[in-house]
C-alpha cells in the first residue's frame, strides 16, 4: 500500500525528472546520418548491462529496459549487439567500453558466470571489437565479393569490469593471425610494434588519462573543502594483486558535491582523476583513502551505501561509477600525431546526476567542458555488430544435483554418473577455506547417491570428472571393533576384489580423434586386440603392468564446417574436391572405440588410446589429447565443455560373492550429449557401428 505522502513525493520526482530530461531530449533530437557504415546515437550503446528492477525504481525505466535488452535484434532487423568505435586509425582503435563487461577472459570466473546462471553469455571487449571491425569492413559487400579476414586485436590497457569509457587497442600481427602477440615482425627487435609503442606512450608522464567518478561524500574531508583545492596529488603506496607494495600517485579534482538533505538528495560528488601510475585499483583505493569511495565499488567502497543505491536507486549491480572520459597520448613512431579522444559520459552516470544531484551536474558542466570531457555525443561514430558464438548460445542444462539409479540391492547401488561431475571431493576440488575451490560447482556423486538413497555410500571404483556412465557404490556398514573404532566395510572390500577378478569386465565406449588407421596399421580390421604398453601414474612414474582390450568399431571423416569462408574451403581442395591440406582435416576424423581395461591404472584408457602406437586420443581429453582438435569440437561441433568423450556403458561382475551372489550385469544408456554428437554424424557411419555395439548391449 502506498501512503499519500509517498505518492505525492513520487509525483514531484516525476515532474522534476521530466523537467530535467526535456531539454536533454531536445538536444539529442538531431538525427545521426548513416553513411557507408551504420551510425547510432551514443545513448543506446553503452548501457549494455544487466539491471535488476525493483519496486523503488528511481531512474528512467525505459532507459534501463533498453539497457537490459540492448543485446538483441530489434524490430528493424538490425543487430543491436554493437560496439561504438570512437576513433580508428591504421595502427590503433579506441572503442567505447560499456559497464559490466570484461576486457578479456582471465582466471577470474565472473567473466563466464553469466552462462552458468543461464543468462546470455558475456562476450569480452577483445572479441566484441574484433567482430565489430570486421562487420564495419564487410558491410555493403555482396555475397560473392571477397571478404577480408578477421583482424585480431590487442589491448594496450585495461578497464575494470564495472567501469566504462575509452578503451585503446591495436591490431595484432597481420590479418587473420592466430597469434596474440604484438604486431612487430622484426626478429631482431629493432622496431617496436604498435602495442609496445602505445604501452610506452601511455606510461609517459606527458600522457593523460582523465576519469570521471561519482563518489560517496560531499567533498569535505576533516573540515577541508576539497572542491576548493583544484587539482591536487595523492601519493600513497598500493599493494598489487600479488601483495607487493608499489608507489602510486593520482591527481584529483573535486568538481562539485552536495550534502545529504533527504533520500532524493544523497551525499554525492563528481571527481576527476588522473592516475600517474597504472597500479591495481589505484583510483578506487586512493579515493577510498580520502573517505570518498566510488559508488558501486564492492571491493573498496561503502557496502551500506552501495546497497541503497542498488536496491532503491537502481544502480546496476555490476556497475562502478567510474568512466574514462578522455585519453591523450604523446606521439609515437607509428602514430606521429599522437592520440586525443573523448568518450561521452555514460548515460547511467548522467541519469544519476540528473535525478539525484542536478545542482552538482549544473556546476560540473563548465568544468567538464574546460577539461575536455564530453557529457553527450557531439559527433558521429562508427558502430559495428558482434555475435555470440553458436556454442555459447546453446541452452544451459540446470543441474539440480539429482542422480539416476540404474540398479539397487541391499548391499550396493549403481548410479548413472553425468559428465563434468566429480565422484568425490579431493585435492583437485580444493580446500573448504579456498574461495576459488571447485567444490561448489557441481555436487559430487557420493553426496548425490547418499541423498538419493538416504544411506551412506562408499566408492568401489572411480570415473574421471569428464567421463560418464556406470558408477558402482556400496552401502557403508557401521560396525565397530572392541575398541569402538569403525572397521573397514566388508561389502566394499568384497566388491573391489570382485571387480579386480579376471571374470569381471568394464566396457567403455569412446569417441576418438582419428580415422582408424595409424602409422600404416588399420585398427578397424583387427577386431578386439590387447594393448599392454606402460603408462604413467599421477606422479609421472612409469607403470609396466597396464593392459587394455580395444576394438575399433567404425570411423568416418566429417564434412568441413561451413564457416562462410568459401575461399579457405576451396584453397584446401584439389580439382576433384578432395582435401589436400592436413589443416583442413583437423577435427574432422572420428572413430568409435570400445575399451576394456584389465588393470586400473591412472588414465589408463586415455593414455593407451593417445599413445604413439594407437594415435587416437579421446575427444575432449585435455591431458593426453590434442588441444587444437578439442577446441574445434567445442567451438564448432558443440562438444560439451570440460567433457571427455568416454562412457562406461556396461559393468559385469562374476557370481558367487556374499553380497552379489547372482553377479552384476548393468548397462548404462549413452549420455545425452554423446547421443547428440552421434546423431550429427553421417548415417552410414552409425549404421556400420550399430550391429557391433548391439553385441555389447549398447544402443545408439
Amino acid at each position: 500500500h502506498i501512503h499519500q505522502h509517498q505518492l505525492s513525493r513520487q509525483c514531484n520526482e516525476m515532474t522534476r525528472f521530466a523537467t530535467l530530461l526535456l531539454p536533454c531530449l531536445c538536444s539529442l533530437s538531431t538525427p545521426f546520418l548513416a553513411r557507408s557504415f551504420h551510425m547510432a546515437p551514443i545513448n543506446n550503446l553503452h548501457l549494455q548491462t544487466r539491471v535488476v528492477h525493483n519496486k523503488k525504481q528511481r531512474l528512467d525505466a525505459s532507459t534501463m529496459e533498453n539497457a537490459a535488452d540492448s543485446s538483441i535484434i530489434n524490430d528493424d532487423g538490425i543487430n543491436s549487439r554493437t560496439v561504438t568505435i570512437l576513433q580508428r586509425g591504421p595502427n590503433h582503435i579506441i572503442a567505447l567500453k560499456p559497464p559490466a563487461v570484461v576486457c578479456h577472459h582471465s582466471g577470474w570466473a565472473g567473466s563466464r558466470s553469466a552462462a552458468k546462471r543461464g543468462e546470455e553469455p558475456e562476450i569480452p571487449m577483445l572479441q566484441r571489437v574484433r567482430d565489430a571491425l570486421h562487420d564495419i569492413d564487410t558491410r555493403g559487400l555482396a555475397d560473392d565479393d571477397a571478404k577480408p579476414p578477421i583482424r585480431k586485436v590487442n589491448l594496450v590497457h585495461r578497464l575494470d569490469r564495472g567501469a566504462s569509457g575509452a578503451l585503446l587497442l591495436t591490431y595484432a600481427e597481420g590479418y587473420g593471425s592466430d597469434s596474440d602477440s604484438d604486431d612487430s615482425d622484426n626478429s631482431d627487435g629493432s622496431v617496436k610494434g604498435d602495442t609496445a609503442q602505445l604501452i610506452e606512450a601511455m606510461a609517459s608522464p606527458e600522457s593523460i588519462k582523465t576519469y570521471v567518478a561519482l563518489v560517496r561524500g560531499e567533498g569535505i574531508l576533516r573540515g577541508e573543502n576539497l572542491c576548493e583545492k583544484g587539482w591536487f596529488d595523492v601519493s600513497r603506496p598500493i599493494k598489487d594483486e600479488g601483495g607487493e607494495e608499489k608507489d602510486a600517485t593520482t591527481s584529483f579534482k573535486f568538481v562539485a558535491g552536495q550534502p545529504e538533505t533527504g533520500f532524493d538528495r544523497p551525499r554525492i560528488s563528481l571527481v576527476l582523476a588522473r592516475p600517474k601510475d597504472g597500479r591495481w585499483h589505484q583510483i578506487r583505493r586512493h579515493l577510498n583513502g580520502l573517505s570518498h569511495p566510488i559508488l558501486g565499488d564492492s571491493t573498496h567502497g561503502h557496502s551500506k551505501t552501495n546497497g541503497i543505491w542498488k536496491r532503491e536507486r537502481n544502480l546496476p549491480g555490476e556497475r562502478i561509477a567510474l568512466h574514462l572520459g578522455r585519453l591523450e597520448l604523446v606521439p609515437t613512431e607509428n602514430i606521429p600525431e599522437g592520440i586525443s579522444v573523448q568518450a561521452p559520459l555514460a548515460d547511467d552516470m548522467l541519469d544519476m546526476l540528473r535525478v539525484y544531484a542536478p545542482d552538482v551536474l549544473e556546476k560540473s558542466l563548465p568544468v567538464l567542458e574546460e577539461e575536455g570531457i564530453s557529457v553527450e555525443a557531439k559527433e558521429q561514430y562508427q558502430v559495428g555488430g558482434y555475435n555470440i558464438p553458436e556454442a555459447l548460445q546453446e541452452p544451459k542444462v540446470f543441474d539440480d544435483g539429482d542422480v539416476d539409479i540404474l540398479e539397487e540391492s541391499e548391499h550396493y547401488v549403481i548410479a548413472n554418473k553425468p559428465p563434468v561431475v566429480v565422484v568425490h571431493h579431493s585435492a583437485w576440488t580444493g580446500k573448504r577455506s579456498d574461495p576459488k575451490r571447485r567444490w561448489n560447482q557441481n555436487i559430487p556423486m557420493l553426496q548425490r547417491v547418499r541423498d538419493k538413497t538416504g544411506r551412506r555410500v562408499n566408492l568401489v571404483h572411480r570415473l574421471d570428472r569428464g567421463a560418464s556412465g556406470c558408477l558402482l557404490l556400496t552401502f557403508a556398514e557401521n560396525h565397530e571393533d572392541e575398541n569402538g573404532e569403525r572397521t573397514p566395510c566388508k561389502i566394499t572390500k568384497t566388491l573391489i576384489e570382485s571387480m579386480q577378478s579376471p571374470q569381471s569386465a568394464k566396457t567403455y565406449i569412446a569417441l576418438c580423434d582419428g580415422d582408424g588407421s595409424w602409422n600404416g596399421v588399420n585398427h578397424l580390421e583387427k577386431g578386439w586386440f590387447a594393448f599392454d604398453n606402460p603408462v604413467k601414474d599421477e606422479h609421472g612414474k612409469l607403470v609396466e603392468d597396464a593392459r587394455t582390450d580395444l576394438c575399433f568399431v567404425a570411423s568416418t571423416v566429417l564434412p568441413p564446417i561451413d564457416d562462410g569462408n568459401a575461399a579457405s574451403t576451396t584453397a584446401n581442395s584439389d580439382d576433384d574436391g578432395n582435401d589436400s591440406n592436413n589443416d583442413n582435416m583437423e577435427g574432422r576424423k572420428v572413430s568409435i572405440v570400445l575399451a576394456r581395461p584389465h588393470t586400473g591404472r591412472w588414465h589408463q584408457i586415455r593414455q593407451h588410446l593417445a599413445s604413439g602406437a594407437i594415435g587416437h586420443a579421446i575427444l575432449g581429453d585435455s591431458s593426453h589429447g590434442r588441444s587444437r582438435t578439442n577446441r574445434i569440437w567445442k567451438k564448432k561441433r558443440r562438444m560439451m565443455k570440460e567433457r571427455t568423450c568416454l562412457h562406461l556403458c556396461r559393468v559385469r561382475l562374476p557370481e558367487g560373492t556374499e553380497y552379489s551372489p547372482g553377479g552384476i550385469d548393468v548397462k548404462c544408456p549413452l549420455a545425452p550429449d554423446l547421443v547428440k554428437m552421434l546423431k550429427a554424424m553421417p548415417v552410414e557411419f552409425l549404421e556400420k557401428a550399430r550391429p557391433i555395439l548391439a553385441k555389447e548391449g549398447i544402443e545408439i
